[in-house]
């Protein structure tokens, strides 16, 4: 439930964590889990995503990303979750916005889009002296992307975004909620993971939501239904692998997992991104697999630390992107005035 206090300071800075999905992805969106049921395992990790709201003196909106905007009211504002946001928040304008990311901020695979609207939502309340749970700012901002914009998106990204850790997150059906579980796994067992994950970024950019508009159109025609159960099931056997510290089960989780995600609809993968794939694992990769809908972005692999040498040799021509999981979803990490 909200609680609204009294709050004249005056900036405002929330950080918003991205994250990584292992397995299940897909399974989050609507069409599937109303009927089916959801799951997937995903982390959130030491990327982030910084919105800056501070008082703006002319009254009108200014909103800083890749390019920026000054408009009278919150109607005229191109940035469709900025916009999105503000009304949802109830700000209709005498404000700076502005929107700092350390990745490519559009269609990395890393949950970017409900980053920014989940640290949007969490700032603009800030600034009003308003409370809202991680769950309700997750809720809202799903409600934003799925509902008020016609994304065709799941919703593991709000949640991910918004609690923050290693989890997994159940989609229940028929509209009866989202549950979020830390991984529950022996000391060191998430440290010995971490090790043997290598992130980079193939320099590709895509719209989520022109790769999942085709996995929806899938699911409804049913030729989806059972690979999305497969990749259900397979994020139950990741949670139990961890559980038991089974570490050397990832990766062979992680490859039939991609498997199934590249058989759901035509875009998910290409020659190029296969290829990428393919000298991966004959340099030593276990399992590989790209980050979100799929079509660029970031792609992830399970690597030996005796391999590692050799695929980042193999993959010269990519950008390799050192992370490590974190623990917190999003937060207010500035609070103070511009007097």
């Amino acid at each position: 439930m909200s609680k609204k206090r009294r709050n004249d300071r005056q900036v405002i800075i929330s950080k918003t964590p991205l994250r990584i999905s292992f397995v299940g992805g897909g399974t989050d969106i609507p069409q599937f889990y109303e009927r089916f049921g959801g799951v997937v395992v995903s982390t959130t990790i030491d990327k982030w995503i910084h919105v800056i709201v501070r008082r703006r003196f002319e009254g009108d909106l200014r909103v800083g990303y890749s390019r920026t905007e000054i408009v009278d009211s919150v109607s005229e504002v191109q940035h469709e979750l900025v916009r999105e946001a503000l009304r949802t928040a109830g700000v209709p304008r005498g404000l700076d916005i502005l929107t700092l990311a350390d990745v490519p901020s559009h269609g990395t695979g890393l949950g970017s889009s409900s980053a920014v609207c989940v640290g949007l939502l969490l700032a603009l309340y800030a600034f009003q002296g308003i409370y809202k749970s991680a769950f309700e700012l997750a809720q809202e901002a799903a409600e934003i992307e799925i509902t008020t914009l016609g994304k065709p998106i799941g919703r593991q990204d709000q949640f991910a975004a918004a609690v923050g850790g290693f989890n997994l997150i159940e989609f229940l059906p028929d509209r009866s909620g989202v549950s979020v579980e830390p991984i529950i796994s022996p000391p060191g067992t998430l440290e010995r993971l971490h090790r043997q994950l290598m992130l980079f970024y193939t320099g590709k950019s895509r719209a989520a939501s022109d790769v999942l508009a085709g996995q929806r159109q899938a699911i409804e025609d049913g030729s989806a239904v059972s690979a999305l159960e497969q990749m259900r099931d397979l994020a139950y056997e990741f949670r139990d692998a961890l559980g038991k510290s089974d570490v050397n089960a990832v990766g062979p989780i992680l490859g039939r997992n991609w498997e199934l995600k590249r058989s759901l609809a035509a875009g998910v993968s290409d020659v190029e991104i296969d290829g990428w794939h393919d000298r991966a694992l004959d340099a030593g990769a276990t399992a590989g697999k790209l980050l979100g809908a799929g079509a660029g972005g970031f792609v992830l692999f399970v690597v030996p630390t005796e391999r590692q040498p050799a695929v980042r040799t193999a993959l010269a021509d990519l950008r390799e992107v050192p992370f490590h999981f974190a623990s917190r979803g999003a937060r207010i990490e500035y609070v103070g005035s511009s007097r």
